[in-house]
């Protein structure tokens, strides 16, 4: 495809100033996010840096000459310099490093670092931050935040030192934040996770908080080889997960929220990869509300993309890739359960908009054909009461392909009900006959548009994507879902709630393209 090689063309030229390294690495992976972003790590300033990249994390993914601690240092007198420079006003800074001192350490004395995590918590105060030098820390139970509580004019910042890779290597958790002391106001920046010595158990990040745990941020941050790669519950309020990488987390999801008795309320994940994950990419178990999910990059996950379980309403996911998964893409779903505390809801008013859903044919691993008989969205309602609502939520100049299920799949017809489906794309590798199913019956494209006033202008086409196969299941590097000039979703889309920039961070222009790009080929010419 002649898009596919002028991308490779500028990213060789690009790379080939920054050094030979770079090049490696360019070469092996599309830009599929942001700047040079691709399936498997964040690139944001095409420099070859970044979370998850092999070369090892970016002192500053917004400027491609700042990388490396040494280009770093070059730049900035010390790192409150940084973080005055990111608005964050930080009073006293208490360096960790592996050769450092909890008897001689020192505050703001980057020459006399403390030992330890445990020592320099006790010492933190709003406003304060701590800054963790390269190395590995092999530790008993990762990085505690519980109790941290900073306020809005002056939070505690948590971070890895630019341009230096702090690996937190635990059996049971990296990063954690449980019981009545709560966690408020935190930044947590630029670790990896890892767990070396119990691979697929605990998790890389941990919540359990009660009503004074809110307003935390996890930014650059990568967790692998955990049960999952964030695990948060009960009453999370005001969360953000930002330019992390969750992979290869065998036994459960990429990340897995939850609430019980007390919903959940304004989570932010955005600008993530969660791929290779044991369960869905994303999970979220119980009510919460203004949950937003947008810019992310989700595949080859061993079930589905995205899973909203038990009581997701009045949330968004706009901007998403999500491909390669051997589930369905977005799941809605409802169970009974013996816990009190875990009890089905209604699940409405979610708007899914500006999304890129590909189901292909067989699993990532090549063990099986299971993606090709699943859906790209699915509705599946396994109570005995059937009581909760699951109508009522907007599709929106969304890209949807399956190999040989049905686009949607609506397990009980009420859930179709007030359900608004319009301005979207649908292809099907086996054929436009089975474009929809309701409770196991098919409809065509034409006999699905009346099936309700509020299912209307979707067209079925081809997609045009740049370079996708069936066969690059276990190469989820090749996909290249990029538009062709002869796209039928190109200028198709609907103004109302589409995002004003596309996954890679293109300004849309007059009537939104679908799905997550925009196509700006056009617009050079």
């Amino acid at each position: 495809m002649r898009i596919k090689s002028l991308i490779l063309a500028t990213l060789v030229t690009f790379f080939a100033v920054i050094g030979e390294k770079s090049i490696l690495v360019a070469k092996e992976f599309l830009p599929i996010g942001k700047g040079c972003t691709n399936a498997f790590y964040i690139d944001n300033d095409c420099d070859g840096y970044g979370v998850g990249s092999p070369l090892g994390p970016d002192a500053d993914d917004n400027d491609p000459a700042i990388n490396t601690v040494k280009t770093f240092n070059n730049r900035y007198r010390d790192p409150n310099s940084f973080l005055d420079h990111q608005g964050h006003k930080i009073k006293n800074v208490y360096y960790i490093s592996t050769d450092g001192s909890d008897e001689s350490g020192e505050m703001n004395n980057i020459e006399k670092p403390f030992a330890t995590w445990k020592k320099v918590k006790k010492l933190l105060k709003p406003g304060d931050g701590a800054i963790f030098r390269g190395g590995e820390y092999k530790t008993k139970w990762g990085i505690d935040i519980s109790g941290l509580q900073g306020t809005s004019e002056h939070g505690i910042v948590i971070m890895a030192y630019p341009g230096e890779k702090v690996i937190i290597d635990d059996f049971s958790v990296g990063i954690s934040a449980a019981g009545p002391a709560g966690c408020a106001f935190v930044i947590i920046d630029g670790f990896v996770l890892d767990n070396t010595r119990n691979t697929g158990l605990g998790d890389g990040i941990q919540l359990h908080l009660s009503s004074k745990g809110h307003d935390i941020v996890f930014r650059n941050i990568e967790a692998k080889n955990w049960a999952s790669g964030a695990h948060a519950m009960s009453d999370l309020r005001d969360i953000i997960f930002e330019y992390c990488v969750f992979h290869d987390n065998r036994n459960s999801h990429g990340i897995y929220l939850g609430a019980r008795e007390i919903p959940n309320d304004n989570i932010i994940v955005r600008n993530c990869l969660s791929y290779q994950n044991g369960r869905h990419g994303f999970q979220h178990n119980g009510r919460t509300t203004n949950l937003l999910l947008e810019n992310n990059i989700i595949h080859s996950n061993a079930m589905g993309g995205i899973s909203l379980v038990q009581g997701v309403s009045q949330s968004t996911f706009k901007n998403n890739l999500i491909f390669n998964n051997n589930r369905q893409g977005i799941i809605f779903y409802l169970y009974d359960s013996t816990m009190k505390g875990i009890q089905p809801y209604d699940q409405t008013n979610n708007l899914i908009v500006n999304n890129t859903i590909w189901i292909g044919r067989y699993k990532w691993k090549g063990d099986g054909e299971e993606p090709g008989d699943h859906a790209s969205i699915g509705f599946a309602d396994d109570t005995k009461g059937q009581l909760a609502k699951m109508g009522g939520n907007i599709f929106r100049n969304n890209i949807l392909v399956t190999y040989n299920g049905p686009i949607f799949r609506f397990g009980q017809e009420r859930n179709l009900q007030g359900t608004v489906i319009e301005k979207n794309l649908f292809f099907r590798d086996g054929g436009s006959s089975k474009v929809i199913e309701v409770n196991k019956n098919y409809y065509d494209l034409k006999a699905f548009n009346h099936l309700s006033h509020l299912i209307k202008y979707n067209i079925y086409a081809p997609p045009g994507f740049a370079d996708v196969s069936i066969n690059y299941y276990s190469k989820p590097g090749r996909f290249n879902f990029d538009y062709l000039p002869t796209s039928k979703g190109i200028d198709f889309g609907q103004k109302d709630g589409a995002p004003a920039c596309d996954l890679k961070g293109n300004l849309r222009v007059g009537n939104p393209d679908l799905g997550c790009y925009e196509y700006v080929n056009r617009r050079q010419n």
